[in-house]
């Protein structure tokens, strides 16, 4: 009966530290980030065809720039922005941008390009992971020239965070 007993305590322990082993290794390899589905998702900035992204950066102090053409074959003037994130929703026009590029912004000449600076996560201090992938969503108010209709155009963006 005693060796019965030796057999199965010899069988658990040799198979329990097997099991420690994989556990161990399964551990470092999430804690070098092999697991983080974000390094596979490339970066995106998609408005459509009649306003298309020519450029976009996101910087860890929260600021983000987008450069758009305007592609409607005629003028528009940009009314409001509004980018909404994980962090919250906020209107860019209470954001100062650091380019100078002040919204609103009046008579875009169609193939002309434009920037839109905002701060999507508008709290003092506050900053973004570096290499985190936000994906955030904006959306852009404009009139076309001789128009008094405002029209929306929503873009959605996913973005690594930079160092500033």
């Amino acid at each position: 009966m005693r060796n019965r007993g030796q057999a199965a305590i010899e069988f658990l322990v040799t198979y329990g530290w097997a099991i420690l082993g994989v556990l161990i290794v399964i551990s470092m390899l999430g804690y070098f980030g092999i697991f983080n589905t974000q390094r596979y998702v490339n970066d995106v900035c998609y408005f459509g065809d009649q306003m298309t992204c020519e450029d976009y950066i996101l910087y860890n102090d929260s600021w983000t720039n987008v450069t758009l053409r305007n592609n409607f074959g005629v003028a528009v003037s940009i009314n409001g922005v509004t980018a909404k994130s994980d962090y919250g929703t906020v209107s860019c026009l209470s954001s100062i941008p650091t380019t100078g590029n002040a919204i609103p912004r009046t008579n875009i000449p169609p193939s002309n390009t434009f920037e839109l600076s905002c701060k999507i996560y508008d709290i003092a201090g506050a900053r973004l992971p570096i290499n985190n992938k936000i994906r955030y969503r904006m959306i852009v108010e404009f009139n076309r020239t001789g128009s008094n209709n405002a029209h929306n155009q929503t873009g959605d963006l996913t973005v690594t965070v930079q160092k500033k």
